[in-house]
């Protein structure tokens, strides 16, 4: 049947298939290779000839694998730049494969290790089920995490689609991309960076920090919680529902992260709530990415699609000469960290809504717990009785 259905259509690529198709990221072949890896992993480790680390032995290992990364990007930089000699280059490079090998063989025992601590936080909350277990299991594997790229009209924004993309892609690569779809189908494309995707499991940049590791294994793992309730199944049917999932998740995978960094290091996490600057002269990134999407909202409203993107390239520049570097704003650009609306790029009032139900409810679990079951943005509104909706 499925043979004789597919033979009925018309399945001839298009440009923009061929030229995407190699850069396209296979999730499938994703799943396939880590699925059964992640897992045959865990059970060996419940083998009785096979010990477990110490705790504090465990933590230092996670460290030292985010520190080695860190080292590791600015030995590649230095390859990069190609400021050393042949014989230079050839120990530069030397070292940078020893490094790499050496934290590819911690890779395994230290994912185990930061799903346990964002784990112990879950537990805390009242995730576990009455026999101690989490469901979904906290998984992820850090690598790198694949692109993105988000395509909306022109003449409103809007998510239209979201294509992952291979990581790895250049400038250049991008802007081919972009301006392809902009002739071929007349839509603002970007093509961007991920920290992370909600795959099983997760994909989570492994090029950062420890402490910033935690927060977006946190984040992704929300996604896959919310999967299996009314939130995360309607999480398509609008751009309101997606900003609702990406915010929720967002705020509760800040505070999880945040637990988790601090039970393992004793740092304290202090996150500063925006305040406007006093002076009125100085330079406020947020006040001005916000007027840029108002304004460029009114632009298009009135149909001046180029006065439009004209002058997002123009606020572009000016982030630029105030030390905020942007390679492309535009519609895409504000489809996509639209979504997440304690972004400057956002201009949704479910931000707020979801600050002001944190603040009443007892714990991080319950407040967790009653987003999960809106099945609809409006039900965000009707918790407080206001009546608004979002953007």
């Amino acid at each position: 049947v499925l043979v004789l259905w597919s033979a009925s259509g018309d399945y001839r690529p298009s440009a923009f298939d061929l030229a995407v198709a190699p850069y396209r990221y296979d999730l499938v072949r994703w799943e396939v290779s880590n699925v059964l890896d992640k897992w045959i992993h865990k059970l060996g480790d419940l083998l009785p000839w096979n010990s477990v680390p110490p705790r504090e032995e465990r933590i230092a290992d996670a460290q030292e694998y985010f520190d080695l990364g860190e080292e590791i990007a600015g030995l590649e930089l230095r390859f990069v730049a190609g400021r050393v000699s042949n014989s230079e280059a050839k120990k530069l490079r030397g070292k940078i494969d020893t490094l790499t090998q050496l934290r590819q063989s911690m890779q395994a025992n230290v994912e185990e290790t930061l799903e346990s601590e964002i784990s112990s936080v879950l537990v805390e909350e009242g995730f576990a089920s009455r026999i101690g277990i989490i469901l979904p299991p906290v998984d992820t594997v850090y690598a790198r995490s694949p692109g993105v790229l988000v395509l909306s009209p022109r003449d409103q924004i809007s998510r239209l689609g979201t294509t992952l993309l291979r990581p790895g892609i250049d400038d250049q690569e991008r802007e081919a991309l972009e301006e392809l779809v902009l002739q071929e189908h007349g839509l603002a494309a970007l093509v961007e960076n991920t920290g992370g995707v909600a795959a099983y499991p997760s994909i989570v940049s492994s090029s950062g920090s420890l402490h910033g590791a935690l927060v977006t294994t946190a984040h992704e793992w929300l996604h896959h919680w919310f999967f299996f309730q009314p939130l995360g199944q309607h999480f398509w049917d609008s751009a309101d529902m997606m900003t609702l999932n990406e915010t929720a998740a967002s705020i509760g995978g800040e505070i999880i992260g945040d637990r988790a960094f601090t039970a393992m290091t004793g740092e304290i996490v202090t996150r500063v709530p925006y305040r406007k600057p006093t002076d009125p002269g100085a330079f406020d990134y947020n006040m001005a990415m916000r007027e840029t999407r108002l304004t460029t909202e009114a632009l298009l409203a009135k149909g001046r699609i180029e006065g439009a993107e004209a002058y997002m390239e123009e606020r572009r520049q000016f982030l630029a000469d105030n030390g905020i570097f942007i390679r492309k704003i535009n519609q895409a650009f504000f489809a996509f960290y639209g979504s997440y609306a304690s972004s400057a790029a956002s201009v949704s009032p479910i931000g707020d809504q979801l600050d002001k139900l944190r603040g009443q409810s007892r714990t991080l679990g319950e407040f967790l717990k009653i987003v999960g079951e809106f099945d609809q943005v409006e039900d965000l509104a009707d918790y407080f009785g206001t009546g608004e909706t979002g953007h």
